[in-house]
């Protein structure tokens, strides 16, 4: 046991240390096309929603805020959240207004106008809606429990590890030497002579442009609020029994790739 906790603990730490994990845009994902993958999906490499992007801002303090339609309020809460973003505060009750982080920091909330929205550095966020808001504050009362897409990294990548230990598979970080959709939370393992790349995803458009940019065997895990896509590659028999291993997480926490 004491062996399986180092290994878990080693595959923590280099996500949370080591900088592994991604969610940020970059140009090109990671190695050549492949000949005829799936349409990219409308919400890849961008920063902010598609929705915000013809809106103009007025400058109070730090932070940058709009006035909105009521109806932007339900595209938000779609866009954000395939961009990388999670709540991190929120008030459901009397009146709706969320926290949501990533790159930056957007407050979204109802008015009699329609929708308030606000971003910039999340500090500077926090302490706009506390100097401005009537209907609650950020706060213990108001905090969110939004795991966010590299908890789930985490979170997925300790269950496989945890698998493969229990089948006596040492686990270790390691390289991914294929094609990698940089806009995915990512992070790769060698268990033995598979290699094991491991994807949190949030819309079916995101897994089907990543399933056509990638090799190997594949399955889905259910991760707290996303979905991990785990690609495999090695030797056959390899990964069968890898993917046995695997298979069986996925049977308890939920899967499916269709």
């Amino acid at each position: 046991m004491k062996g399986t906790h180092r290994v878990l603990a080693i595959i923590v730490i280099a996500l949370i240390a080591v900088g592994v994990v991604n969610y940020l845009p970059r140009n090109g994902e990671g190695g050549e096309e492949s000949v005829s993958p799936a349409k990219k999906p409308v919400l890849w490499n961008l920063t902010d929603p598609p929705v915000l992007q013809t809106v103009s801002w007025e400058m109070e303090g730090n932070i940058e805020v709009t006035t909105l339609s009521g109806d932007v309020e339900e595209k938000l809460d779609y866009q954000l959240r395939p961009l990388g973003y999670y709540p991190v505060y929120a008030n459901w009750s009397d009146c709706r207004w969320t926290i949501w982080n990533g790159r930056k920091a957007y407050y979204v909330g109802e008015t009699e106008e329609g929708v308030l929205v606000a971003r910039g550095d999340l500090k500077a966020v926090v302490e706009w809606v506390n100097e401005t808001s009537k209907c609650g504050k950020p706060g213990w009362k108001t905090t969110v429990i939004g795991p966010s897409p590299q908890k789930a990294l985490s979170y997925t990548a300790s269950l496989i590890g945890d698998a493969l230990e229990k089948d006596g598979v040492i686990v270790v970080p390691s390289e991914w030497n294929g094609k990698i959709p940089w806009n995915l939370a990512n992070y790769s393992v060698e268990a033995g002579k598979v290699r094991i790349l491991i994807l949190i995803y949030a819309t079916d458009e995101q897994l089907e442009y990543a399933r056509s940019l990638l090799e190997g065997k594949m399955l889905c895990i259910s991760a707290l609020s996303y979905r991990a896509l785990v690609v495999l590659d090695g030797p056959a028999g390899d990964i069968s029994r890898a993917y046995d291993s695997i298979e069986s997480v996925a049977d308890t926490r939920g899967a499916s790739c269709g």
